[in-house]
């Protein structure tokens, strides 16, 4: 293992996101152009939302050199941080921003967009007083949407997080629910469900490993599934979800109302939103009440704070009813609240590598957005306390030369013994799954854990320390781990997580008993029963759909008779 100064990896031509953040936010208010600016930058912006970073990055190049005062142009410096932010560059991206607020200090998204990039670089409560400062500056939805992002994913304080979504609900979102329009609906309980996901991430995305298995085994005879795609990027997996379901609508080039009318025309029951707080959201759709009956799931587990989204699809390991005050939409408890599907490349290999290399090698996975100062401290610790162990950090960033300028200075400054930590960029998918030939055991964050990524370590074979908590975006490791019996160590404390670690690296025929097991006890939990996960999903739709026709929320599990729930509605009418 190298240090600090090997680029383990260079640059990917093609990278997969492991989470689903907001991270790549594109503020959408117009900016004043004007003159020359106007084309170029129109361009540019077209360029950006196609994720032709670099051609965006030419244009305003080319855009600087046409006139010498332009370097100094606030609005310009602003797009340019726009479009590092979009690359993962944040050390870029904060450098441009700060020139631009530099040069014209209203720039308020700017503002917005710095706060963003201090979150990343683990300035978890600059980023906070930041869009506190932006938001009171802009009333803007956007902007108060990223902020109730940050403070959900900065402290957490459960009350703080429905407080601040709260903050952008009142503002934006119900008061356009108090407007809605009533719906026409066909109100037979026992009638095909027509259901809507409204999703940006059907693409090669995190999302997908949940959501594949859902749309191959949804029943005709049940449901109708349609799909409000709203992003322009499209890969292999938007052909094979495409080909999934019965009807596939683009809405990323329709604006709010032209969406709204479109799922109302195709009579929707049943909206379900899979992005929360994240790029590419259409939480105001939903807030004109596009359907009877609205669902958020998957993409963000904080709550959005809108009186519009009626459930949460949950399960009492990550969300228990007795957290239902921390959230503004009702806990609907599922057995299993999703189902996963590991890549198609995985490879398994059965033997720890520290057996092959003579010294333990320790692994971060998860978003390095989730890394606080204080997890690094920790991990100095296990280094100075195992002095053969290595560690690795994978960021963020796709350039292995940003992964280094952005992690390097605070690995240094938790006193880390540099010259045994590495920093990697962020990895295609076949890389990924990969680093179980590398890597013994899987360090977790906290207190933001890991989601789609302690799925794939564990597919792999590592073993895991994590910290226990009690929020859904804190608890999902612990969780997993619970419920699989095995795979790891869930710490109460930081002393704990420390020895667990090393107690792990003691003991190299546990890790190889886990990398021999894991596959086989994964395939038996219910994450991996796809047609009863439907299954229990389509029931879950059918409930709530019940209780909609009922004007209440009073049945909240499928640990129900549904024929019993119709027959006693039917029975009213």
């Amino acid at each position: 293992m190298q240090g600090l100064g090997l680029q383990i990896c260079g640059k990917m031509e093609r990278v997969t996101q492991f989470s689903n953040d907001m991270s790549d936010i594109l503020l959408d208010e117009p900016l004043p152009l004007g003159g020359s600016m106007r084309a170029h930058l129109r361009e540019a912006l077209v360029q950006l939302e196609n994720g032709n970073y670099l051609e965006a990055l030419g244009t305003l190049g080319a855009l600087m050199a046409e006139d010498v005062r332009l370097p100094r142009n606030g609005i310009v410096w602003l797009y340019i941080g726009k479009v590092y932010a979009r690359m993962g560059l944040w050390r870029n991206a904060i450098d441009a921003l700060e020139s631009a607020l530099a040069f014209d200090p209203n720039l308020v998204d700017a503002q917005g967009i710095l706060a963003m990039g201090n979150f990343n670089m683990g300035e978890k409560q600059k980023a906070c007083s930041l869009i506190d400062a932006a938001a009171l500056r802009k009333k803007s939805s956007s902007m108060w949407m990223i902020r109730a992002y940050i403070h959900a994913h900065s402290n957490h304080d459960p009350l703080n997080t429905l407080r601040t979504a709260q903050d952008w609900g009142r503002r934006f979102a119900d008061p356009l629910s108090r407007k809605a329009k009533i719906l026409a609906v066909d109100k037979n309980p026992r009638k095909k469900l027509k259901i809507g996901y409204v999703t940006a991430d059907f693409r090669s995305h995190s999302i997908a490993f949940f959501m594949r298995p859902i749309l191959a085994n949804h029943n005709s005879d049940n449901v109708c599934v349609h799909v409000y795609n709203n992003s322009r990027i499209k890969d292999d997996v938007t052909s094979e979800f495409q080909s999934l379901v019965s009807s596939w609508c683009d809405v990323f080039d329709l604006n709010d109302s032209q969406m709204l009318a479109k799922i109302r025309a195709d009579g929707i029951d049943i909206l379900i939103d899979l992005s929360g707080f994240t790029h590419g959201n259409r939480l105001e759709v939903f807030a004109q009440r596009a359907a009877p009956v609205q669902i958020t799931w998957v993409g963000y587990l904080p709550t959005l704070g809108m009186k519009a989204m009626d459930y949460r699809l949950a399960d009492s390991r990550i969300m228990p009813p007795s957290q239902s005050a921390y959230y503004s939409e009702a806990l609907f408890q599922l057995g299993c609240v999703t189902c996963y599907q590991p890549p198609e490349y995985a490879p398994l290999e059965e033997v720890p590598p520290m057996l092959r290399n003579g010294y333990p090698t320790l692994i971060s996975l998860n978003n390095s957005s989730k890394l606080t100062d204080e997890m690094l401290g920790i991990w100095a610790r296990i280094l100075h306390l195992r002095t053969d162990a290595r560690l690795i950090i994978m960021v963020k960033e796709l350039e292995a030369g940003a992964a280094q300028a952005h992690m390097r200075p605070r690995v240094e400054a938790a006193g880390m013994p540099v010259d045994r930590v590495s920093v990697m960029n962020q990895q295609s998918l076949i890389n990924f799954m990969e680093l179980g030939h590398i890597a013994d055991i899987q360090l977790d964050t906290a207190p933001i854990s890991g989601g789609t990524t302690t799925l794939h370590a564990l597919w792999m074979g590592l073993s895991i320390v994590t910290m226990d908590a009690e929020r859904g975006v804190d608890v999902a490791t612990a969780a997993t781990l619970r419920d699989l019996e095995c795979g790891g160590e869930i710490c109460q404390d930081e002393e704990a997580y420390i020895n667990a670690a090393l107690q792990l690296m003691d003991s190299p025929e546990r890790l190889q008993a886990q990398r021999r097991q894991a596959r086989e006890v994964m395939l038996k939990t219910s994450w991996m029963d796809y047609s009863g996960r439907t299954a229990e999903i389509e029931k879950a739709m059918r409930v709530m759909w019940i209780n909609y026709l009922r004007g209440d929320k009073k049945v909240l599990t499928t640990d129900v008779d549904i024929e019993e729930l119709i027959k006693d509605y039917e029975a009213l009418q």
